[in-house]
């Protein structure tokens, strides 16, 4: 799985390059072997958002991928999405971008963690569905680089197929802020 930039320029090359998965025939999300992969978003879920007994599948599924990958089950989360899900941010890289497959997506929290020295973090404040394959996720973003600080909402955008997250498009609420804090 790679990063793949969102620009066709020489320049705009990933900083991230992962291999990919050697596929065999395709099988059910449940019967996939567990990889004991390790990767964590680090996200705060509100305990009414956690604990929230919301009828609506799609916001379920949403919901439980969230609640494992925060809790380090990376493995488990995976499991409610696509193989070839992505992850686009808006904006240049390093941060910004389409990451492909769930290594992309995992290499895409490492290095906000990575490059905000441990400090980025973002709080689940809402999760909205409208009996649909979409479900928004409202988020609070903070971290502290280089002397900055960065604190804005943010808006996820998770797009279900078949019962499994397809894309996922954040979109930081202060693009300026966001890409400046990011900024060398």
């Amino acid at each position: 799985m790679t990063r793949v930039s969102t620009s066709q320029t020489p320049d705009s090359v990933p900083a991230v390059v992962l291999p990919a998965h050697d596929r065999e025939a395709p099988v059910r999300a449940e019967a996939r072997r567990l990889a004991g992969t390790i990767g964590r978003w680090p996200l705060d879920v509100e305990e009414d958002v956690a604990r929230a007994s919301n009828t609506e599948t799609a916001i379920r599924i949403v919901r439980a991928s969230l609640i494992d990958y925060r809790s380090g089950r990376a493995d488990e989360a995976s499991r409610l999405w696509h193989d070839d899900i992505t992850w686009v941010v808006a904006g240049p890289p390093p941060v910004g971008g389409a990451w492909s497959g769930p290594d992309g997506v995992f290499a895409y929290h490492a290095l906000l963690e990575s490059r905000s020295d441990g400090t980025f973090r973002q709080r689940l404040i809402a999760l909205e569905g409208c009996k649909g394959p979409i479900v928004d996720a409202y988020l609070r973003t903070s971290a502290t680089r280089l002397g900055r600080r960065l604190d804005i909402p943010s808006l996820a955008v998770f797009e279900l197929a078949g019962g499994r997250v397809r894309r996922v498009t954040e979109m930081p609420g202060d693009h300026d802020a966001w890409e400046s804090f990011w900024r060398d």
